[in-house]
């Protein structure tokens, strides 16, 4: 039976950890055998630990990053269409942490264009689904989470209004490249604009999602 990646991605803060866990929680309910790799999960498959970048505008170190980035998906694809799963869960990992910080590091356009299709492309083998985020308002948005965990959160600090007025401008134009990315991207997708935080309506939009992704699946077993 084909296998099925869910992708749930979007800028910081989105969401993406908690829906990811919820939908596992769904799909397990169901009888699904799912599997689901958080961001801060230890030794994450899609991750890369202990290489330093520095910025991606030299054409050496984005065609690294860009290698090694290809590599690990196609190892992962390889190892998830031979492991015993038939739903495997992402979040965060393919556009936030790889194509979002490629373009934040200055990656030059064409080439995280590249980068982006490859990716893309590398993952169909395992039929892949999207669940997106897409914040109007950005730097309402690093003000809003900012405000529940703290100004101070992994790579993140912000304080001053100019903090936020930055970080709300290099994470627009950077979201608006991955959104321009996905809706090329001829996948099934559910796209969640996010205005006003209605958890309750995005999360019945999710579970639609979902039930249509999984009933084919669940009237062939």
């Amino acid at each position: 039976m084909p296998k099925r990646l869910i992708i749930i991605d979007g800028i910081p803060g989105s969401g993406k950890t908690t829906t990811a866990s919820r939908i596992a929680g769904k799909l397990a309910a169901l009888g699904i055998h799912a599997r689901k790799y958080l961001e801060l999960e230890e030794a994450h498959p899609l991750m890369l630990t202990g290489i330093e970048f520095g910025d991606l505008h030299r054409e050496e170190t984005a065609d690294r990053y860009s290698k090694l980035f290809t590599e690990r998906y196609s190892d992962f694809v390889e190892k998830q269409l031979s492991s015993p799963y038939d739903v495997i869960l992402i979040e965060s990992v393919m556009f936030q942490d790889t194509i979002n910080v490629a373009h934040l590091m200055g990656m030059p356009h064409d080439k995280l264009l590249r980068l982006c299709m490859q990716l893309q492309e590398t993952v169909l083998p395992l039929n892949p689904a999207l669940i997106y985020y897409y914040h109007h308002d950005v730097e309402g948005q690093w003000r809003h989470i900012c405000g529940i965990r703290g100004n101070e959160w992994g790579p993140v600090s912000l304080h001053t209004d100019e903090d936020f007025k930055h970080a709300g401008e290099v994470w627009e134009r950077s979201q608006a490249f991955v959104r321009a990315a996905i809706d090329f991207w001829d996948i099934p997708k559910l796209i969640i604009e996010n205005r006003d935080y209605l958890w309750q309506e995005y999360d019945s939009r999710i579970d639609a999602f979902v039930d249509h992704l999984t009933k084919a699946r669940l009237a062939r077993e």
